[in-house]
């Protein structure tokens, strides 16, 4: 397993700016985020625009009319809306999460390493901060890397730099949207040469995919109860921790 020491600094201190990407009628969301930043001592900024009801026909223009929901396209205009405001205020890095990020324990240590090798990549990059529950191949499993290349997952909390958000809203001149946050920023970032990496391990989980709330976006969730998506949540998070254990194991005895 990874691991590595670190003193304990506020990831806020190490990027130019935190945002966090919510709605304005989410009241348990907001609390429970203000809880998550306040308990990491991060200082933040909301982004509360596009929501629903004030989403105007020039910004659903920018989009391919039936593909996505409202609720997936208020979430993809607050997305761009942080990656504008970095664009406008030069910031050089930022911190984006969405208001159910659940943060791990040791959230500021393990982000200052992953910081710390951040510096080391070429401009135009993404570092995606959950995925514990995503299967991933053995091979992928069995590298003791702390930056795995591969594309983003979810978009519960990612770090990404200026040169990445130029690109991308250089791409959205360009191109019209028919996919959700997800989705699309990998599609932007792969066609962009904007380079995407995995923290490890993952320093960010989803209260809408571990049953913490209920899902706005997810069709599948939606379907299922709490008690089921926690679970299902649960069981696919240990069997990742199971998977690499034996992936490193037939690393080692070179059957890989």
């Amino acid at each position: 397993m990874i691991k590595r020491k670190a003193i304990d600094v506020s990831a806020g201190a190490l990027v130019d700016k935190v945002y966090v990407l919510s709605v304005k009628t989410f009241t348990e969301r907001i609390a429970h985020i203000q809880r998550e930043m306040k308990k990491h001592n991060i200082q933040f900024e909301f982004i509360f625009s596009h929501d629903i009801p004030e989403i105007d026909l020039d910004s659903l223009k920018t989009f391919e009319s039936n593909k996505l929901s409202m609720a997936q396209i208020s979430l993809v205009l607050k997305h761009i809306q942080a990656w504008k405001d970095a664009l406008k205020s030069n910031y050089k890095k930022i911190l984006i999460f969405e208001d159910d990020a659940l943060l791990s324990k040791t959230f500021n240590q393990q982000f200052k390493l992953v910081i710390e090798e951040a510096s080391r990549l070429d401009p135009g990059y993404l570092i995606f901060l959950g995925g514990a529950d995503v299967k991933i191949p053995m091979a992928e499993l069995a590298v003791d890397n702390l930056l795995l290349e591969r594309p983003i997952a979810t978009t519960e909390g990612y770090i990404t730099d200026i040169d990445a958000c130029k690109k991308r809203l250089q791409w959205l001149e360009q191109n019209k949207i028919s996919l959700p946050a997800d989705h699309l920023i990998k599609l932007i970032d792969q066609t962009s040469a904007v380079k995407s990496f995995w923290a490890r391990p993952a320093l960010v989980e989803q209260g809408s995919v571990t049953g913490m709330f209920k899902s706005h976006l997810d069709l599948n969730r939606q379907k299922h109860s709490w008690l089921f998506n926690m679970l299902r949540y649960k069981w696919n998070k240990h069997r990742r921790v199971v998977r690499r254990w034996i992936a490193i194991i037939k690393f080692k005895l070179n059957i890989l």
